[in-house]
């Protein structure tokens, strides 16, 4: 099954001839909409003398073409308005994922992602997305509109399904030799989903061949049976009921009857039909899946809905919602009340924030510490609105209890950071950035610090590892060349700049090797 795809609102059309590939690649893979039929005013003959994608000898991507595919997709996806950038979200999503993971590797083709890595989308709908490299997308929705944590995992499985048995690698590449994926199309796609989904149903010149795109992008009968079945063997193998697959798509089902528009939108390209939930419940049983009391689950499902909103008005009317919810077991009270907190601070009523807070801790008294992490860093937050010294030792305190917790030391730097003294917060971020070399925000931070402390040439190097991590390897190459130029490094340092710049210049020119296999 494929989940409604996520709607792109780019904001511009910005060196639009260097990024047609990536726009559309990161709409179409999700299940972009057929645009309305219209008149294309190019030359006759612009498309189909451009390069296509997809070795036809091969039947897919090869897995190169595939890893450099999804890192221009995130270069532009992190740019998105609704990019989520949230540690704790994130964390308990690819908890989930690393859970999955070594089953799925079993499932796996020859040449398919090992890795799968999580990010999320400020939107309503229930929608997760495969992209290549194995890069998986997350709507709030999803979050919110499921009632385990059973049925999340669910959807995970189906998705890194799709990705094991690369049928994304299998689509692009039809694609590519069925003369689809060229930049005219690509040019003309995204001109219309730069526009937004409305004005493109209304007629942007899409033309024909932007439905022949939609259509190849879909995922056939066969990709569905596919991902449903080895994603069942992946949950069970990972320890979840066997069930949770058909769960999932009953919930879908119910949400459909219920006439909920994001569903609905979903459903109407991707029909769910009572064959496949038939055949879900054959292989894993048709026994509901037993309440979930899982606190974390609960608190997470209330800060995706806390955290979905934008608009003042829009967050004032969620925390109302919150405050008029009734709760069935304390899991759920603790959770109206922390989403009404997570609400509140972010509308700036911190006494009423603390308030709430306090109803949720005292609900969620006798849960496990672990699942109560939430609300601790949560009064840390409050905390640090006027007291920064308190909230790093409770900070502190937190990191040392939960090392794992992406979440934990990413409040940790920014408590260090309130602080006068910077000192520490750059002892504490080089550090980090040693143990997690991956993590954009400790590169953020970490430039902040070194720019806070004079340390200059330190802070573009830090900000040259932030943007190589972003895909943005030109700009790193130019923040380490500043950072050659700039004086104060001691020798150490340099070597370091220096070391870099050879590592990434060698990177980009694979990049650009790789990049003339694709659309130009």
């Amino acid at each position: 099954m494929r989940f409604a795809s996520p709607h792109f609102r780019l904001r511009r059309l910005r060196h639009i001839s260097q990024q047609a590939t990536v726009c559309l690649l990161g709409a179409a893979l999700s299940g972009a909409p057929v645009w309305a039929q219209g008149a294309d005013t190019r030359a006759p003959g612009y498309a189909s003398s451009l390069p296509t994608l997809g070795d036809p000898a091969q039947g897919s991507l090869s897995s190169v073409q595939e890893k450099r595919l999804g890192e221009i997709i995130m270069r532009e996806m992190r740019q998105e308005p609704d990019y989520l950038h949230d540690s704790l979200l994130r964390d308990y999503l690819q908890v989930i994922v690393d859970r999955l993971t070594p089953a799925a590797r079993r499932t796996a083709e020859m040449e398919a992602p090992a890795h799968f890595r999580v990010f999320l989308l400020r939107d309503r709908s229930f929608n997760a997305f495969a992209l290549p490299g194995g890069w998986i997308g997350v709507h709030t929705g999803l979050i919110i509109d499921a009632q385990s944590h059973d049925q999340v995992a669910a959807v995970f499985a189906h998705e890194m399904s799709h990705i094991t048995q690369r049928h994304i690698a299998q689509r692009l590449a039809q694609m590519g030799r069925d003369r689809l994926l060229s930049i005219g199309s690509l040019l003309l796609a995204v001109a219309a989903a730069s526009a937004g989904q409305d004005q493109a149903a209304q007629g942007l010149a899409m033309g024909g061949q932007a439905a022949a795109i939609d259509r190849a992008l879909r995922f056939s009968r066969s990709n569905e049976r596919d991902a449903d079945r080895t994603g069942e063997e992946v949950l069970a193998e990972s320890g979840y009921p066997p069930q949770a697959m058909a769960s999932m798509l009953l919930r879908l089902q119910n949400l459909s009857r219920l006439d909920d528009s994001d569903v609905l939108a979903f459903l109407q390209t991707h029909p769910l039909t009572s064959e496949r939930i038939a055949d879900a419940q054959a292989r894993g049983g048709n026994h509901p899946l037993p309440p979930d009391h899982d606190l974390m689950f609960w608190l997470m499902h209330a800060r995706a809905r806390a955290l979905t909103p934008t608009k003042r008005d829009a967050m004032q009317h969620e925390e109302k919602r919150f405050s008029a919810d009734k709760a069935a077991f304390p899991a759920q009270q603790a959770a109206i009340a922390y989403g009404q907190a997570v609400l509140l601070q972010r509308l700036g009523r911190f006494d009423a924030a603390a308030a709430a807070l306090a109803r949720a801790q005292a609900a969620a008294a006798n849960a496990p510490a672990a699942e109560r992490l939430p609300l601790d860093l949560l009064q840390t937050e409050l905390l640090l609105e006027h007291q920064p010294a308190q909230a790093a030792d409770a900070a502190r305190a937190l990191c040392r209890q939960f090392p794992q917790s992406t979440a934990a030391r990413h409040l940790l730097a920014r408590c260090l950071l309130a602080l006068p003294d910077k000192k520490s917060a750059r002892e504490f971020l080089r550090q980090q950035t040693v143990a997690h070399p991956q993590d954009i925000v400790l590169w953020q931070d970490q430039a902040r610090a070194e720019a806070a402390l004079g340390a200059f040439a330190a802070q573009h190097r830090a900000t040259a590892e932030a943007y190589a991590l972003e895909g943005k390897t030109e700009a790193a190459i130019e923040q380490l060349h500043i950072a050659q130029r700039t004086p104060g490094a001691d020798y150490f340092e340099a070597s370091i700049i220096n070391a870099r710049l050879r590592a990434l210049e060698q990177a980009h020119a694979q990049q650009v090797q790789i990049d003339k296999t694709l659309p130009q």
